[in-house]
């Protein structure tokens, strides 16, 4: 009869034990760098800030949350519960598309209420477009939204938070509205 081969054992410890450093290592780096990483960061008192072609002064007291910005795409400022949100993007269509469309966005996907009818502004610098106030049972906001058709852009900006504290909120946001042009370069 035929005798089954003999498997000579080795050892998986030494292989096991380097994969287990290896995936330690990434994740302590990680727990370090996320640590050691701010979340947000102060603005100079003054300076004027840019997202795309958006640039306006931040009322002092604000503080850029870092995590939720992306360059050249949006830029979230942050006082307290409050948030002020400014995006920028590429639009094709009509001036009304836009703002249509983060109606139904903040009505159906979030559970907000529209406060009244869209209306026009203008800042002192001349930019003009359509806004709107909202609100819902932990927050309200206002909302603002500038085409630029000749640049094929179109520029958000969405003030929101808690109730407490959001006059005083909505007043910066107004004076930062109010400083931004849409000159900044690419």
């Amino acid at each position: 009869m035929h005798e089954p081969s003999r498997r000579i054992p080795y050892r998986t410890w030494p292989g096991a034990l380097a994969v287990l450093l290896a995936i330690a290592a990434y994740v302590g780096g990680l727990i370090f760098w996320d640590r050691h990483t701010p979340a947000s960061r102060p603005l100079p008192e003054g300076d004027t800030v840019a997202v795309g072609q958006a640039r306006f002064v931040p009322v002092d007291g604000w503080e850029m949350d870092v995590s939720r910005s992306r360059a050249g795409q949006s830029l979230m400022l942050f006082k307290g519960s409050h948030k002020f949100l400014v995006t920028v993007g590429q639009w094709a269509g009509g001036p009304d598309g836009p703002m249509l469309r983060q109606q139904r966005l903040m009505e159906r996907g979030q559970g907000l209420s529209i406060e009244g009818d869209v209306s026009d502004f203008v800042t002192s610098w001349g930019l003009q477009g359509k806004t709107f106030a909202y609100y819902g049972s932990k927050l309200a906001g206002r909302f603002w939204q500038v085409v630029d058709l000749q640049r094929k852009s179109v520029v958000q900006v969405d003030a929101y938070g808690a109730d407490d504290g959001l006059d005083e909120a909505l007043e910066d946001a107004r004076a930062m509205l109010d400083s931004m042009d849409l000159e900044a370069p690419q």
